[in-house]
């Protein structure tokens, strides 16, 4: 494995930096987070245009065929901006979910508006606040008829689903799990956002109520539903990793210009030392998103603990992160005026996402022990 950047990589670095510094400064990302209702058309237009929302589209689908790697580089620049937009519940699930799955019929009818930004889609996975497991009973239920399925049910802290137009939702069928894409305009179809303490992201709760769907609208089953999970939680480190690396170079920046004793604060031990344990901690962070990474891409077996090391290692250094350059504000970073209280809102929603981190602290265990699936 190189962790090295390919000539093609750093150019797709350099386009997402510069796209985020164009659409999100910081003034700017201020603006959209105040107003819920802010219209995302023209930025979410350029983003398709960019391509990036097709990055994990199969060669043969018409996409690039590039892997998580790839996307990585562009959520990295995404998380590191806290751009407010619904491009990783889009690029890392939606599209996957309907250029992967088992379906033709739902590809010819959506896979080209998703790309394109006309649509959007997402993944509706938990029924609470514990990663899904195979061995977990859903609520949400999917029975066979002659017109396709019925699906009833409810899921909750579903990403950015107001707004889209198709969701992807995993339910039971006849005791096996199965995934299907709901539109979100169908008879029967509820959404509710739900207020969260980070303002950068958006989620709501979606119930299913009789809700009918056609034949080929069942996209596959606990192996794709695991993939979806694993680009999730990949997707999610590369978010963390790279804000961390944001947070420690404004603390770093703040510490060298804040005075104390007629001094910078920067010069002190106690200041720097836990800003030296910082770096050390993400950057070992990084080391194992980027093997978490080349382990989906090459559906590496030792993939599962990997990705859960990964997935608790990038956010726990996030918050940790937050917590130590609040402290070397002196506790002011949490005010309105400091961007940082926005890094740390979206680090503790980054901490519970897709599961309590307690469960990816035994599928580590688990995988290091070598007692088998922890799922």
């Amino acid at each position: 494995m190189n962790l090295g950047l390919t000539s093609e990589q750093k150019m797709l670095h350099a386009a997402a930096a510069a796209f985020c510094a164009e659409h999100f400064s910081i003034e700017r990302v201020r603006q959209m987070i105040s107003d819920p209702t802010h219209d995302l058309g023209f930025v979410w237009s350029a983003i398709a245009d960019q391509g990036w929302l097709g990055i994990l589209v199969p060669a043969s689908l018409g996409g690039p065929g590039l892997g998580f790697n790839e996307l990585g580089i562009v959520l990295e620049n995404f998380g590191r901006a806290l751009a407010p937009v619904p491009f990783f519940s889009a690029a890392a699930l939606g599209v996957p979910a309907i250029a992967l799955g088992t379906s033709d019929g739902v590809r010819e009818r959506h896979l080209g508006a998703l790309l394109d930004g006309s649509g959007r889609a997402t993944l509706a996975a938990l029924e609470d606040a514990s990663l899904p497991s195979p061995d977990c009973a859903l609520d949400t239920r999917a029975v066979a008829n002659e017109a396709g399925f019925r699906l009833t049910g409810r899921k909750v802290f579903v990403p950015d689903l107001v707004g889209a137009t198709l969701v992807v939702v995993l339910a039971d069928l006849s005791g096996e799990r199965a995934l299907f894409a709901v539109e979100t305009n169908a008879p029967g179809v509820t959404i509710e956002a739900v207020s969260l303490t980070d303002s950068t992201s958006r989620s709501a709760s979606l119930r299913l109520d009789q809700v009918q769907v056609a034949v080929d609208a069942r996209l596959g089953g606990a192996e794709l539903t695991e993939r979806l999970l694993e680009f999730a939680n990949v997707g999610l480190a590369a978010q963390c990793v790279a804000a961390s690396e944001a947070v420690l170079n404004q603390v770093v920046e703040y510490v060298k210009t804040r005075t104390q004793f007629g001094v910078p604060i920067g010069t002190f031990q106690a200041v720097q030392h836990p800003l030296a344990n910082l770096f050390a901690e993400i950057e070992s962070a990084r080391s194992v998103y980027h093997y978490a990474a080349w382990t989906v891409d090459q559906q590496s077996s030792d993939r599962s603990g990997a990705v859960a090391l990964a997935r608790l290692a990038a956010a726990e250094s996030y918050r940790h992160a937050c917590v130590v350059s609040l402290q070397a504000h002196g506790g002011i970073g949490f005010t309105w005026e400091y961007d940082l209280h926005l890094h740390l809102k979206r680090a503790k929603h980054n901490q519970f996402a897709f599961g309590m981190p307690d469960e990816y602290t035994e599928r580590i265990a688990v995988h290091a022990l070598g007692l088998g699936s922890a799922d």
